[in-house]
């Protein structure tokens, strides 16, 4: 079954705005590898583009780093209202990070010399904001207990069951109705697991409030109602409630759970020898290093993420090939 909605809206400039602020678009903004179902690509130079719904129909949200500043346009019907226009044009600048407050970094950075030096060679890290609710809790569901490969696959085949095809590369995250609307037989063919579907069609049921509780969190209000929130969800837990609330811009996120997260921080912030058998680092040991950057811990992960993959942090070697797929969980 399949319920993919395809637009046939012509594309016009519908807003535009200029920002001042010069920020690292490849570093801020992750975009799909899919050939199909893809929500976010990069386009020449240092431009990115995502498609969202809207009232009127897809609208396409582009970013571009340009000398002085950052431009931001979005694209869509003639027919989309003033309002919705600016709702896009605010949407996107969280988006590309320019609602984020990076200066929390400095503050903190001093207090481990690898953190420090990285934020010198790297500069700042800003946080994307990803415009709804319900896709961060998505692409955060689906990768649960799966490898990356794995993850971006189903993500793909979701959205270009169940979303609605924006461009001839770019589709728009499904809505509430759209996802909500699709049986967990059909998830299963996209290797979704029984438990992640029910865990989809919650977040689609509290849609809504989640999205209250998103929009209380961004203006300042914390971030332990959505978080609580969140884990209220069947399916959804710590790691799954922190992934998604550092996709909408939570500073301090931790995915306690993650398989090679307390291995990257270890490494790079307490050495070779870990806190658990073997040496291995644990979720524990992995706490008690981030404990003086409470507040940004989410943000020196990344940081840290950033580094080690540019050798500029210390990183486990690989000892193994990668784990095979799991061709079970496609038929």
């Amino acid at each position: 079954m399949s319920t993919t909605a395809v637009s046939n809206a012509p594309w016009t400039l519908l807003a535009s705005d200029h920002w001042r602020v010069q920020v690292d678009l490849p570093a801020i903004v992750r975009p799909d590898a899919a050939r199909r179902g893809a929500i976010c690509e990069r386009g020449q130079g240092a431009t990115v583009r995502r498609a969202e719904p809207g009232p009127a129909g897809p609208l396409l949200l582009e970013a571009a780093s340009l000398a002085g500043g950052t431009r931001l346009q979005v694209w869509g019907s003639p027919r989309t209202s003033a309002a919705a226009r600016e709702a896009a044009l605010t949407a996107a600048a969280g988006w590309a990070g320019l609602h984020d407050d990076p200066t929390g970094l400095e503050a903190v950075a001093g207090a481990h010399t690898v953190v420090g030096r990285a934020v010198l060679r790297l500069g700042e890290v800003r946080l994307s904001r990803t415009p709804r609710l319900l896709e961060a809790l998505g692409r955060s569901v689906l990768e649960q207990l799966v490898q990356s490969v794995e993850a971006h696959r189903s993500i793909a085949q979701v959205v270009s069951r169940t979303g609605t095809s924006a461009t001839g590369s770019l589709w728009c995250w499904p809505t509430p109705v759209q996802l909500g609307a699709t049986p967990a037989w059909s998830l299963r063919r996209c290797g979704v697991s029984l438990r992640s579907a029910g865990a989809l069609h919650a977040g689609c049921v509290d849609d809504a409030g989640l999205e209250r509780a998103r929009r209380a969190a961004v203006a300042g209000g914390g971030w332990e109602t959505l978080d609580r929130r969140l884990r209220a969800l069947p399916g959804v837990g710590i790691w799954t409630s922190a992934e998604t609330r550092l996709r909408l811009g939570d500073p301090d996120a931790v995915s306690v759970g993650d398989y090679h997260l307390p291995t990257v921080v270890g490494r790079a912030l307490g050495g070779e020898s870990g806190d658990g058998p073997g040496g291995k680092w644990t979720d524990a040991g992995m706490l008690q290093l981030l404990e003086p950057f409470a507040g940004q811990r989410g943000r020196v992960i990344r940081l840290v993420e950033r580094a080690a993959s540019q050798c500029l942090a210390p990183r486990a070697p690989r000892r193994a090939p990668r784990a095979a797929l799991s061709a079970h969980r496609y038929w």
